[in-house]
């Protein structure tokens, strides 16, 4: 806290689960940082539904600190959550705030022009990211050009009919974003404007990104 310069945070995620920390240990942390003051809330990021359901009924048992918001990965390229959390989230009553929502960039126009497929400035140009070269193959290229005929209909670009499309669930309270300039950021709130999605729409995604 020192190091943040701040008194609290307003949430503290148990980041993923650890194999080789026992979960009551892990939630018991968690309620011990809300109990202290040092965070307003507890979160989970990365729990599968019935890891999930399991540290919901621990944290109940033991009169914790409730999960009151999970934080997973979810895009068009990976909806595990569709199937395997978003009932539980609900039941629970847990908000869900997704993280990569644009695939680490995948699903934007950035690497969409066939002189340049992998612009400099780009997740998948910096060796040290999560994004690889390998994984920007001419088939996802393919099929976001096709996401992007259906963005250009829609008035919108690539990035804020992504963003749109995973804030089409009412069980999906937000998404995070990875801008890295003011203009991303401008761009990926503008997919406020228009949220509503056709069922056309939805079957020509579902097409180009079948569910897990």
């Amino acid at each position: 806290m020192k190091r943040l310069g701040l008194e609290y945070v307003d949430i503290f995620y148990s980041h993923r689960p650890d194999p080789s920390t026992p979960l009551e240990e892990t939630l018991g942390a968690l309620d011990l940082i809300v109990k202290q003051g040092k965070a307003l809330y507890a979160g989970v990021s990365s729990y599968r539904g019935a890891f999930f359901v399991q540290a919901v009924e621990t944290v109940r048992r033991h009169d914790w600190a409730p999960l009151t918001i999970h934080q997973p990965c979810y895009n068009m390229m990976h909806r595990w959550i569709e199937t395997d959390l978003l009932e539980y989230t609900a039941q629970y009553g847990t908000g869900v705030i997704v993280f990569s929502p644009l695939a680490q960039g995948l699903l934007t126009n950035k690497y969409l022009d066939p002189a340049n497929p992998i612009p400099e400035v780009s997740r998948a140009a910096d060796p040290d990211g999560f994004l690889r070269r390998e994984a920007v193959t001419e088939e996802v290229v393919s099929r976001v050009r096709q996401l992007a005929e259906l963005a250009r209909a829609r008035g919108q670009s690539v990035a804020q009919l992504a963003i749109a499309w995973v804030l089409r669930d009412p069980r999906v309270t937000s998404a995070l974003i990875g801008a890295r300039t003011p203009e991303q950021v401008k761009d990926c709130v503008g997919a406020l404007d228009n949220l509503a999605f056709a069922d056309e729409e939805l079957a020509t995604i579902d097409r180009l990104f079948p569910a897990d």
